[in-house]
């Protein structure tokens, strides 16, 4: 979770974070995944937007995985780039989008899990490979 109180609701205002996260949980498919308890290294831009914040910048973790064709255990790093839009309630982009298109700010504080979950899914190899 990320406090956005600082940024108000004041278009153009803006805030770097640097942190290093602790996965909850397996993040990404079958054959490869950051595992649990590994660490997440974020390095975002927060943006007050006119129908949200706006976060932009870059995720960097370690992986473990089994190769498709071989089956051997590897390591990896997925390295991404983020950029998602949440929405502040009753906005415009809350309002024309359906349940689920967009992600929220809720209570002044978005949540980054579901974004990196989708981000890291989309990344990792269906077919992983060793070499």
């Amino acid at each position: 979770m990320l406090d956005t109180v600082k940024l108000g609701r004041r278009p153009g205002s803006m805030r770097t974070v640097e942190r290093v996260v602790t996965a909850p949980r397996r993040i990404g498919l079958d054959l490869i995944a950051i595992e649990e308890g590994s660490e997440i290294d974020l390095d975002l831009r927060l943006e007050a937007v006119s129908e949200g914040v706006l976060v932009t910048g870059s995720l960097r973790a370690d992986t473990a995985g089994e190769c498709s064709r071989c089956l051997e255990p590897f390591s990896d790093t997925v390295d991404l780039t983020l950029t998602e839009l949440f929405a502040y309630p009753d906005s415009t982009t809350e309002e024309t989008t359906e349940e689920g298109e967009v992600y929220h700010v809720v209570d002044d504080e978005i949540d980054l899990e579901p974004v990196v979950i989708d981000a890291v899914g989309l990344a990792l190899p269906l077919q992983p490979l060793c070499s």
